[in-house]
């Protein structure tokens, strides 16, 4: 039964990331295509980028168990395709992405850490070193564009290859919450919490940037709210949103808001795991 429902939870995530990773096609191959600036194979980038995952996990799983398995590696390993920058190497994203993965294997039969976190920003970081950094496609390296709310909110902004679409993050939230083993709590607080920082912060500086942050709403869905690595009870998922909200709005100030969710879910994952090896080493009080 609970295979079952771990099935269920993970094909309606797929889905609902399907939208996400056409819009990107559209927005950062079809798009980039149009203006002569790639040609006809890179418009599928946003794919390749999913699909090298999932045939890394189904190569590993074949080796492993002798099958397939429909898990939460699955979920994952398409998440980090769709964060990726556009201007990821391919043939380095093949090869950190696979090392990672393995890595990543090995290293949760000793500490529960967000995969999908640990993985992207070590990628990342290896691709920093190697290329430019830099979450601009080519069309926007290129072109200064005035977007409107509404570009905004269909998903025309800096991001993820496949993840900028505010609109199909919501959808997929909406659909979700129906789900009675998705916690729904977290997005909503992680984005009440953010939007009322950001809100005081345009109010102090009248700088506007941080108030609508795509990353954020597409990681507090998908990413944050990941069975493995998130609270179970209801409160603790509340004060976990806070936690998550508040560092993310920090690093965006300082540092990066496209990263900055990312690297507040790792912090959170690794300070859950701290917790509970003090809960597990305190030792009962001996009877008098």
């Amino acid at each position: 039964m609970k295979n079952s429902k771990t099935s269920d939870l993970v094909l309606n995530n797929i889905y609902l990331l399907i939208p996400l990773i056409i819009y990107g096609i559209f927005k950062n191959g079809y798009l980039i295509y149009e203006k002569g600036l790639i040609n006809i194979f890179m418009i599928l980038k946003p794919l390749y980028l999913v699909l090298i995952g999932f045939i890394v996990k189904i190569i590993i799983d074949l080796i492993k168990y002798k099958k397939v398995k429909i898990d939460y590696n699955l979920i994952y390993v398409i998440v980090i395709g769709m964060i990726m920058p556009y201007n990821i190497n391919i043939l380095l994203y093949i090869a950190t992405f696979t090392l990672t993965y393995i890595f990543s294997l090995f290293l949760e039969k000793y500490i529960k850490v967000n995969k999908v976190c640990l993985m992207y920003l070590i990628i990342v970081l290896v691709n920093v070193l190697f290329n430019e950094f830099t979450f601009m496609s080519i069309l926007e390296q290129n072109y200064v564009y005035r977007f409107d709310f509404f570009d905004l909110l269909i998903g025309r902004c800096i991001g993820g290859i496949s993840s900028t679409s505010i609109l199909f993050s919501l959808i997929a939230y909406t659909i979700l919450i129906n789900n009675y083993y998705y916690k729904k709590e977290i997005p909503f607080v992680i984005n009440i919490t953010y939007l009322a920082l950001a809100f005081i912060y345009f109010i102090i500086t009248n700088n506007s940037n941080l108030l609508l942050n795509s990353e954020l709403i597409f990681a507090s869905v998908f990413v944050c709210t990941l069975p493995e690595y998130s609270p179970y009870k209801e409160k603790n998922q509340i004060v976990y949103g806070i936690m998550i909200a508040l560092i993310a709005f920090i690093i965006s100030m300082f540092f990066n808001s496209i990263l900055s969710i990312y690297i507040a879910t790792l912090i959170l994952s690794l300070m859950q795991n701290i917790t509970i090896r003090q809960k597990k080493t305190k030792l009962p009080i001996a009877d008098k």
